[in-house]
């Protein structure tokens, strides 16, 4: 595919996935999560791929990103990127330095919410791979701080 601002979706280990075509430093914004904001209660009655690949938006609203970038977004147990949410929008930026070919992935608890039932079981390879990606409030106390610290929980997530 296109490459979009420094990124490429090529095939992925776990289907497609988005790349770097260039190096990207810590704190820089990779790009825009864009698409249409659904209520919750739209979102659950739409379970399997739609439902999979929202965003949570606000308390009440998910972000489907069906059909733009943000859809190719995996998850990894040792992401390099996170979400963050300015001006109304959902962003995803580097939380480490990001080499040239590799993979642009975040931790997909980071926008799970107490609420939201939500689970996946997980193959990401990495060496601190949880198994089962559920919601914030269930990782460890050091990986929330950690990740609180990164400034990648959006305060509607914390308030959950």
């Amino acid at each position: 595919m296109r490459d979009i601002a420094g990124l490429e979706i090529k095939n992925a280990k776990n289907g497609k996935g988005i790349f770097a075509n260039r190096t990207f430093k810590k704190g820089q914004t990779l790009f825009e999560v864009r698409g249409q904001r659904r209520h919750f209660a739209y979102v659950n009655l739409r379970p399997g791929t739609f439902q999979d690949n929202t965003f949570r938006f606000s308390h009440d609203y998910y972000l489907s990103p069906a059909g733009q970038l943000g859809d190719f977004l995996n998850h990894s147990c040792e992401p390099n990127a996170g979400i963050v949410k300015q001006n109304n929008k959902l962003y995803v930026i580097a939380i480490e330095n990001i080499v040239k070919g590799n993979e642009i992935a975040i931790d997909y608890s980071t926008i799970l919410g107490r609420d939201d039932s939500w689970t996946m079981s997980c193959k990401c390879g990495s060496p601190r791979c949880r198994r089962i990606i559920k919601s914030f409030s269930s990782l460890p106390k050091s990986l929330k701080t950690k990740y609180i610290n990164l400034g990648v929980i959006p305060k509607y997530i914390l308030a959950s």
